[in-house]
């Protein structure tokens, strides 16, 4: 029986110890991809990344076989990759093997060869297990998702419907653009008609209620960034970079009519990329045309990040991935790594009203309170705020616009930098105001105590009536200096409050 839900998938040969190194060689029709993960946990981190680009699948349609210069290439760089493994002490990994290797009369022999040659057992996924990994991927970076993924390869596209934990009716498709490109130029036929024929026997569009589609793959993520420099969009962040329909339809029938070389010198984009990106705009746009999804939301995360997420417990999956990074992130660089959950949990009090969203970015903010201490004084802010808006992790842009600025003014409540003033738009006005309120607040905490654990405990913080009140004991007068007296007014200011220090009674 095919596993429909995540509590379903076998896990029982998983290495369950996320304190260890984890990589994934993912061998597709286009590429080969090695990336090593500083440990295998909710929050990924990645520590090495690196991709070559062997056309294993260019000639697949031409003779159902592997093309022998992309074989050649691949074995000397699968090589490669397990001294490197081997190097980094990696302990954990999965490797794998998509549609070419698949699809391939001499698939079976590639693998042998992989086995005996590079000393690496590839895995080779079905169509539905790469579907599978893939909705895991985009779940692990967005739980809430729902509606349909789309995975573009360069031999196949992979669709899938996710709700919840919930993974079904998943489908693969001979349309990776590789694979259209010699079967159409060997036919001097029309890609689009060719694509239409194939999306006309799908079943899965039948019953599909127009929502959210997610979209995976580097061709997709090339249009992003295309789009991205075409507006002058201010976060150049793939990951849950969001398009409605009107937008990315426009924007995708555009792109479809162009030759890659119209595209050279104004996409930034790879020029063996610009050969396939018109194909994977026709292939997009033929997907819009009979989804017609209230939005599209571009997905950094997908098959590989999916292979992590199911090794993962259902305690580890049950995490907020965004708060695991944070806390690892502060393990590792903050003077004293346990401070960010006692600073968030002191400043609580002043946020009385606040959301469950807007309570875990400020719990996100306060672990990142001391990103940037090894800095030199004058920049602290502006790395800060670029450190938090680059962040690995599975933030949508409010998010990172909401963290950029709160580490930015827990450093510095002067003139902000420029990329502050335009990440801001991406912000309600209200948002601006509190991302402000939850790093002035941290300043305060950060200089009362110099980031010591403990010392916070004898110090309160809360919002009385119109009153911001900072309260101590009366041995502990000495400690608010007039720094902190300064830092505290601002606080008040900000709010729109009285500021007022007392001594605590009880």
């Amino acid at each position: 029986m095919i596993p429909t839900t995540l509590a379903q998938i076998d896990t029982t040969k998983v290495m369950r110890n996320t304190a260890r190194r984890y990589a994934v060689i993912d061998v597709g029709s286009n590429s080969i991809r090695l990336v090593i993960f500083d440990r295998l946990s909710r929050g990924l981190s990645v520590m090495f990344n690196e991709k070559v680009l062997c056309g294993l699948g260019s000639d697949l349609t031409l003779t159902s076989r592997l093309t022998p210069k992309g074989i050649d290439q691949a074995l000397d760089n699968l090589t490669r990759f397990n001294e490197l493994i081997k190097a980094m002490e990696v302990e954990v990994l999965d490797a794998v093997a998509t549609a070419a290797v698949r699809d391939a009369k001499d698939g079976a022999l590639f693998v042998k060869r992989v086995a005996q040659e590079c000393n690496l057992q590839l895995r080779v996924l079905s169509g539905d297990e790469e579907c599978r990994y893939t909705a895991l991927g985009v779940l692990a970076s967005v739980p809430e998702a729902d509606g349909m993924v789309g995975d573009l390869g360069g031999g196949s596209l992979e669709l899938v419907r996710i709700s919840g934990d919930d993974v079904s009716d998943t489908l693969t498709l001979p349309l990776g653009p590789l694979r259209l490109v010699s079967r159409n130029a060997e036919k001097q036929s029309d890609v689009s008609c060719d694509i239409e024929r194939i999306l006309a026997k799908a079943r899965i569009f039948q019953n599909h209620s127009a929502g959210t589609f997610y979209l995976v793959g580097g061709n997709w993520r090339s249009l992003a960034r295309l789009h991205m420099s075409q507006v002058n969009y201010p976060l150049r962040v793939v990951h849950r970079y969001t398009m409605g329909y009107e937008d990315i339809h426009s924007f995708t029938e555009l792109v479809a009519k162009q030759s890659p070389t119209s595209l050279i010198g104004i996409s930034g984009i790879a020029e063996k990329r610009l050969d396939s990106l018109p194909v994977a705009a026709k292939v997009l746009l033929a997907l819009l045309q009979r989804l017609r999804p209230r939005e599209v939301v571009f997905c950094g995360t997908g098959l590989r990040e999916g292979l992590a997420y199911a090794r993962l417990d259902a305690r580890e999956r049950a995490q907020d991935p965004l708060i695991s990074v944070c806390t690892d992130l502060a393990r590792r660089i903050s003077r004293f790594p346990n401070h960010g959950a006692e600073l968030a949990a002191w400043i609580g009090l002043m946020f009385p009203d606040e959301t469950a969203q807007e309570m875990r970015l400020r719990r996100a903010a306060c672990l990142l309170s001391d990103i940037a201490w090894r800095v030199h004084p004058d920049y602290r802010a502006e790395y800060a705020l670029m450190e938090a808006l680059w962040l690995q992790g599975p933030l949508d842009h409010a998010d990172r616009a909401f963290l950029g600025l709160a580490t930015m003014y827990r450093y510095s409540s002067r003139k902000a930098p420029k990329l502050a003033a335009q990440v801001k738009h991406l912000l309600e006005p209200k948002s601006v105001d509190q991302a402000r309120a939850v790093g002035l607040a941290a300043r305060v905490g950060e200089t009362l105590c110099g980031g010591v654990p403990g010392l916070l405990s004898r110090f309160t913080l809360a919002r009385e009536d119109d009153h911001l009140i900072l309260r101590h004991a009366a041995g502990d007068f000495r400690m608010i200096g007039h720094v902190v007296r300064a830092r505290f007014r601002a606080l008040a200011k900000h709010l729109s409050l009285k500021d007022s220090i007392e001594v605590n009674d009880s």
